[in-house]
């Protein structure tokens, strides 16, 4: 029996992070304070309110450097404006620092090293080399090389490469010698679905139903898990764990999560829906189904309710309604959510975190019109329920700015 040859995939460190490189970050973050140090002050020996003002800044550096890389892990390409923010944000943060203690600081020293630290940052973020890896057609891999769209190489051998992505639960038993082979060298293996996830923002499986329960959100596997083939399912994940409660598919919340996870639900905001809970706005905005105007009075699911307008109307952003977050997935007409509900599978999982006023699927696809739009908009919901984090929520409020004010999907 013939072996399956891997392909070479080439992806950006952010989707694929075999090892880590925040040592790089602790080594480049100190430069713009120390050099702007000695652009301003000399040379040393300073003053001890110097070498303060020098750590603090540098400190703050620091975290901007860890915060933007840990924000460039989700799918995007607004590397400005991530590299801006974060220097802003806690550029800001340490001249609050310094005000409240009263310590001695430099309005030219603080500007001359954070414009220093903006393109060190910013070639740090995107000057990063491509991780090479070995891909192992079959099942979510397959998936993922549609949506590169372009052909892959053949490997001729494992040497070089920095770990293997495969989907485990549906492998090529062919497959399974050159699996080993990575084992035996201590390759990372990656599933499938986790560099489908970094890489599109999206969940696969959503049209199908069904989630892959191994790799979107958890690191990658130990050799040996890999080499049996089935380690991947023994991994949990909870995006935000809840005591007792039982978990769903690919560890997304369970039943008995909703009501922990989405606060009103059960009153007069919601009603359950096989086994979750819905939301239930008799006047609320169009959420994950067909766009404004794609539906009349003579649709048997009734008018769409148009949302509140901000200048053009921003898929991106739409008014509150009682007990929303700011962010999350779009709430949804009851109505709506039950007929989806009973046509996708997956559906009512994106009712399991608190609705929002903006959220992962808005900022990226807009309105959906039609079941097909649905279901690639309920993927980019699902991958926020699966990969919930105060660092998502800020890339999402960030890329919500940039979209309300370019008009981006704005339909």
């Amino acid at each position: 029996m013939a072996s399956v040859s891997a392909l070479e995939l080439r992806i950006p460190y952010r989707v694929a992070q075999t090892r880590s490189r925040t040592g790089m970050a602790w080594a480049l973050a100190p430069l713009p304070s120390l050099v702007a140090g000695l652009l301003l002050f000399g040379a040393p020996p300073w003053g001890k309110e110097v070498w303060l003002l020098v750590g603090l800044t540098a400190l703050a550096h620091l975290l901007a450097f860890l915060s933007t890389e840990r924000m460039a892990r989700y799918p995007g390409q607004e590397s400005w404006s991530l590299v801006g923010f974060n220097l802003l944000l806690f550029t800001l943060f340490l001249v609050a620092v310094l005000a409240m203690g009263r310590l001695y600081y430099s309005r030219s020293y603080l500007l001359t090293a954070t414009l220093l630290a903006f393109p060190l940052l910013l070639l740090y973020l995107r000057g990063l080399p491509p991780v090479r890896l070995a891909l192992l057609p079959g099942g979510v891999a397959d998936e993922l090389l549609q949506v590169l769209g372009r052909e892959l190489p053949p490997l001729r051998g494992l040497e070089g490469v920095e770990g293997v992505v495969a989907d485990l639960h549906r492998l090529d038993p062919r497959a399974l010698p050159l699996l080993a082979e990575a084992a035996f060298r201590g390759l990372p293996i990656l599933h499938a679905a986790r560099v489908y996830e970094g890489y599109t923002g999206r969940s696969p499986g959503a049209g199908r139903g069904t989630l892959c329960p191994g790799g979107a959100g958890t690191g990658p596997l130990p050799p040996v898990q890999a080499g049996l083939g089935g380690g991947a399912c023994a991994l949990p994940f909870s995006p935000r764990p809840s005591r007792g409660a039982p978990r769903g598919p690919c560890g997304l919340p369970g039943p008995g999560e909703a009501r922990a996870l989405r606060p009103g639900a059960g009153g007069p905001r919601g009603e359950g829906l096989q086994g979750l809970q819905v939301p239930h706005h008799a006047g609320g905005s169009p959420g994950g189904g067909l766009r404004r105007g794609g539906r009349g009075a003579d649709h048997p699911l009734g008018p769409l309710p148009p949302p509140l307008p901000l200048g053009r109307a921003s898929p991106a952003l739409e008014r509150p309604q009682g007990g929303d977050g700011l962010v999350g997935p779009r709430p949804e007409q009851r109505v709506l959510a039950e007929a989806y509900a009973r046509e996708i599978p997956l559906y009512a999982l994106r009712h399991t975190v608190r609705p929002g006023l903006t959220g992962w699927a808005q900022v990226h696809q807009g309105y959906a019109e039609g079941k097909e739009e649905t279901l690639v908009k309920l993927s980019y919901d699902l991958y926020y329920v699966r990969h919930l984090s105060f660092f998502l929520d800020l890339r999402i409020l960030l890329r919500t700015i940039w979209v309300v004010l370019s008009g981006f999907r704005a339909k």
